[in-house]
């Protein structure tokens, strides 16, 4: 009965792992078409239990946007659609009722367009986010060295 258990499990993993795959080449293929255009940026909201946006928008050297595309949803399902309501606006400069228009997951990810953009804009790198594991790891070496400190001295 364990023995099934497992291999449910393992079978399960197997195939999210081939879903997650499918995503990501999904992905490369909407950024390559994109990058074929000019400078691509990208927005990201990030969604544990919830739902999380990834935006590629295409720029020209004025920062106006030529195309968009976003990805929205739970699931490994979730697919890139055109997002025609941020065609030729300008990326820095995008109106504030087609901001408030959108849903509080899809704004996040155009502000963070426009922050990653602002950055390669001035020649800095973006900063690498910390995974939800290394979230967990950190709160647990800050406790650590935080009891080090009081023992020694």
């Amino acid at each position: 009965m364990i023995f099934l258990l497992l291999a449910v499990i393992g079978g399960c993993f197997i195939f999210q792992s081939f879903l997650g795959f499918w995503q990501i080449k999904n992905f490369n293929y909407h950024y390559r078409e994109l990058k074929s255009e000019g400078k691509v940026a990208i927005g990201r909201s990030k969604g544990i239990v919830r739902t999380g946006v990834v935006l590629l928008i295409a720029v020209d050297n004025q920062a106006r946007i030529k195309e968009a595309k976003k990805m929205q949803g739970l699931t490994v399902f979730a697919r890139f659609r055109e997002a025609p309501e941020l065609q030729h606006e300008n990326l820095m400069d995008i109106p504030e009722e087609k901001i408030n228009n959108m849903n509080r997951f899809y704004r996040k990810a155009v502000w963070d367009a426009q922050h990653v953009y602002r950055l390669v804009q001035a020649g800095h790198e973006v900063p690498k986010s910390s995974s939800p594991a290394e979230k967990i790891l950190s709160v647990f070496m800050r406790k650590k060295q935080k009891g080090a400190a009081k023992w020694t001295g």
